[in-house]
């Protein structure tokens, strides 16, 4: 279009339907220049040089598919096109002096010209170069999501097993003290106790033990610790130095499976860890809100006292790992009065176990 524009607006030189056709040309010609870049120069060069000689220059195929060379051409390609294109316009600077224009006039033009081959060159080199830096940046971050997400695979793989063990044990213990003292009742209501671990213990290995995958090492971990869940967040909460924590408990706190309350826990430990590091000691505010299916988890802070500093966002993508293999999901954002709230909607309904 800016071919066909310069051509019929401007003023009448040449045979205007031939001038037309070999910009058309030069035009399909670039529709190549990704896969074919010095092709696609080379070719556009001769055509711009068939204007040259029919008094219509345009150049601005020739400025476009030297932009192409340096965005898509590879580094043989380039120091070809280049050498090509300016010893080209070298020679019609000689032609043109040769020809009796002014040596001046000459000069001047081709040089503008040539910078502004070199210009169009550098800037699709320049550009090439940013979405590249752009494309690895993007792979190392998937990179990092990817090793956070492992680790955080491999932390729950590791708490199931404490689970399961602190469960089993409890059954072994129950069913050998009443298989030893026990009376018929106490019997009774140690089978029930055995039954109902056993229960949670499948549903916790429903929930978990199909997502889960062998990945880290686990040399840091001792078996003998249960992990910490909803009743000991008041613990937590005081144990936090620096701003004043509210706990809110809403609703009717029915039981809840091990992974689920060990999740809720970790949400809001990471929460507050995030308080202390980006928001200082300003007023926190941990709501648990209880229904018949679901735990919400929220941890609310006010405005922050500091400048927050630059995170590495990892804390987020492992706690939104974390909640969503337990069936949850997990919001984070800024709120309008300035401060910032993570939200987690858990189930807590187990899966009853029909065997």
């Amino acid at each position: 279009m800016a071919a066909w524009l310069s051509i019929l607006d401007g003023p009448n030189r040449g045979p205007v339907w031939t001038v037309l056709a070999v910009a058309t040309g030069q035009t399909f010609a670039i529709v190549w220049c990704r896969r074919f870049p010095l092709t696609v120069l080379i070719v556009v060069m001769a055509l711009e040089t068939v204007l040259i000689v029919a008094d219509a220059e345009i150049f601005v195929a020739f400025l476009v598919a030297a932009s192409a060379l340096g965005t898509w051409g590879k580094p043989l390609q380039q120091r070809i096109g280049l050498t090509i294109g300016l010893s080209l316009l070298a020679g019609g600077m000689v032609l043109s002096i040769g020809g009796g224009s002014p040596t001046v006039f000459a000069m001047v033009g081709i040089t503008s010209v040539a910078l502004m081959f070199v210009g169009f060159w550098m800037s699709g080199r320049l550009g090439a170069r940013q979405r590249t830096r752009i494309r690895e940046l993007e792979a190392a971050r998937a990179e990092i999501e990817r090793r956070a997400a492992e680790r955080e695979r491999a932390l729950l793989a590791r708490e199931l097993h404490d689970i399961l063990n602190h469960s089993v044990t409890t059954m072994v213990l129950d069913a050998t003290a009443a298989a030893e003292t026990g009376s018929a009742d106490e019997t009774r209501r140690t089978l029930e106790r055995v039954a109902r671990t056993g229960r949670n213990s499948l549903a916790e290995l429903r929930r978990l033990l199909g997502v889960l995958r062998r990945s880290a090492s686990a040399a840091d971990h001792d078996p003998l610790i249960v992990p910490p869940g909803l009743d000991q967040i008041e613990a937590l909460v005081s144990a936090v130095p620096g701003p004043p924590i509210t706990v809110i408990r809403e609703g009717n706190e029915g039981p809840v499976d091990a992974s689920i309350s060990h999740a809720a826990y970790r949400v809001i430990q990471e929460s507050l860890t995030n308080v202390i590091k980006h928001a200082g000691p300003v007023a926190t505010t941990v709501s648990l809100s209880f229904t018949a299916d679901h735990l919400s988890v929220s941890v609310t802070n006010a405005r922050s006292t500091r400048t927050p500093g630059p995170g590495t966002g990892m804390g987020l993508i492992g706690m939104r790992e974390r909640v969503s293999l337990v069936g949850g999901s997990l919001t984070a954002g800024p709120r309008p009065d300035g401060g910032f709230e993570v939200r987690a909607v858990l189930p807590t309904r187990s899966a009853e176990c029909s065997a």
